[in-house]
């Protein structure tokens, strides 16, 4: 069983979930916006094995050398968004006045990769279209869709390496997985996947 704790953070306002393996206490960070006090506090005293990234945008992963650091969490990401986690201009942090603390990947992932946590496993699902290597994370009935799918909506497609068609295709592989999942977004509300296929514009 996974246990999901979340706040949210940052000027964008950034869902970042800390995921537990029940049966171990092993967890699991998806996205790391900041190193705050606040961030630390979230964390408290979690064994944390992983620092889970969906994409590499600077308000997804500004806090994850400092937490690397701290918890000595190996950093995931997909190997066409690992550049994102040294390049102020890949990240877009260049672009928005954010300065960004660079640091390196431990685990690059791909489509179908599975990581162990604990008891529990989490298997990558690749979703571009917000960026070249945006993924998602579904982990018995959850799903952590980063900037992929939100509440009733999608993530944008007119940053650099964003595709509208490529979007449009990861919603629909999404939308086609079998059964309902609880979805926890990168931005806005918690969801289902139920409900975002009868309501949701962009999965219709």
């Amino acid at each position: 069983m996974l246990d999901v704790k979340y706040d949210v953070f940052g000027s964008l306002q950034n869902n970042c979930y800390l995921i537990t393996d029940t049966a171990t206490g092993k967890s699991a960070l998806v996205d790391c916006t900041e190193s705050s006090e606040k961030m630390k506090d979230f964390i408290g005293s979690a064994q944390l094995e992983y620092i889970l990234l969906t994409h590499g945008h600077f308000d997804h992963i500004g806090g994850v050398k400092a937490v690397k650091e701290l918890t000595g969490a190996k950093v995931v990401i997909s190997r066409e968004d690992e550049p994102m986690l040294s390049s102020s201009k890949a990240s877009l942090a260049a672009f928005t006045g954010n300065h960004q603390n660079n640091t390196a990947a431990d685990v690059i992932i791909s489509d179908g990769d599975k990581i162990p946590l604990g008891e529990s496993v989490i298997t990558v699902l690749a979703t571009p279209g917000h960026t070249k290597g945006g993924v998602c994370y579904l982990c018995a009935d959850k799903l952590f869709t980063g900037d992929t799918l939100f509440f009733c909506s999608c993530g944008r497609t007119d940053f650099p390496g964003g595709s509208s068609a490529q979007m449009l295709a990861s919603l629909k592989k999404l939308a086609d997985l079998p059964g309902n999942y609880t979805v926890y977004p990168g931005h806005d509300r918690i969801s289902s996947l139920d409900f975002e296929r009868s309501n949701n514009p962009y999965m219709k």
